[in-house]
């Protein structure tokens, strides 16, 4: 309290802290308590005949006790207000049951004619923090839940690939990478020759398992970074990343193979494939990509020139005369 305050305004003052709503202390520059209001005796289960004359040390845990007492000298030698806030992640401690909880701490120097007296408000975080806390699980129970709705809403539920959906996005990013940094780019389609009267004979669960492990298949033995995805009933899409027309070919004969070579439960398997690539000279500042519709058209074409071939083979787009 001010030094040329009445005994009247000293009253007044005692009478205002003990009416604060928030836990009040005040202690000399000792660090002994001088005033303890109610809510500071709620706050620490103590009543306030215990707490006056006690170092501010008893209130902390045991952890901050030994530092506390350098800080507070520190203090007094530049002493000035420290709204709460100023510091975080304080805690205090309870003198009833020994409990540790978090704290906002609140700092008023006061000088006096009996020295530097310093106002501490005190607010317990403790509900706050549980509320933050539940919140952030709350977050974090959010974000999987929206990261499990995009995965659902990207991937095949029978073979666990990508959907075409993913697929047409994915394309449309390589196409503006390739266009970007003048690499070429690739896009496979493959599908299951004879798959409908397969289905037809040995029934749906039998056709589904045929496409799960020709998923598997293609997956496998795709390049890391390529994109497989199940983009229609029997056909599976593979973008393949700065793959030119032959690394195109190889790949899409490799996968061809790997089909036709597996153990099949029933009788043998094949694949038809059709493959485009596209490439670009030189970088383009702001590029006008080839729209995916041309690209997939080509390798649609392609395949249906496998299909029309005999199935069980690869056709290159290029081999059937310019169309990108």
């Amino acid at each position: 309290m001010r030094n040329d305050l009445g005994p009247a305004a000293a009253d007044i003052y005692r009478a205002a802290i003990e009416a604060s709503p928030v836990a009040t202390i005040v202690a000399d520059a000792d660090g002994m308590i001088a005033v303890a209001n109610r809510e500071a005796e709620r706050l620490f289960e103590s009543d306030s005949g215990f707490l006056i004359g006690r170092p501010i040390e008893a209130l902390l845990p045991e952890t901050a006790r030994d530092l506390h007492p350098t800080q507070r000298m520190r203090y007094a030698t530049e002493p000035a207000p420290r709204p709460m806030g100023a510091l975080r992640d304080l805690q205090a401690r309870r003198l009833g049951d020994g409990a540790v909880f978090p704290v906002e701490v609140g700092l008023n120097p006061v000088k006096t004619p009996r020295g530097l007296f310093v106002v501490c408000t005190i607010v317990d975080l403790t509900e706050r923090k549980r509320v933050e806390e539940r919140l952030a699980q709350q977050a974090t129970a959010l974000t999987a839940a929206n990261e499990r709705l995009v995965e659902l809403a990207t991937t095949d539920s029978l073979t666990s690939l990508w959907n075409r959906r993913a697929f047409l996005d994915q394309l449309d990013i390589q196409l503006e990478q390739a266009v970007r940094g003048a690499h070429p780019m690739s896009v496979l389609i493959l599908d299951v020759d004879h798959f409908k009267p397969y289905n037809d004979q040995y029934g749906h669960l039998a056709g589904d398992e045929i496409l799960r492990s020709a998923a598997r298949l293609l997956r496998d033995r795709a390049r890391r970074s390529d994109f497989v995805a199940r983009i229609g009933g029997e056909e599976f899409g593979v973008i393949l990343h700065e793959a030119n027309r032959d690394g195109a070919l190889k790949l899409a004969e490799q996968l061809r193979v790997a089909v036709e070579a597996s153990q099949w439960p029933r009788r043998k398997i094949t694949v038809s494939v059709g493959a485009a690539t596209v490439a670009f000279p030189a970088p383009v500042p702001r590029p006008a990509s080839p729209g995916r519709t041309r690209v997939l058209s080509a390798a649609d074409r392609a395949l249906y020139y496998s299909k029309e071939q005999g199935r069980n083979r690869v056709t290159h787009i290029d081999d059937l005369g310019p169309v990108m």
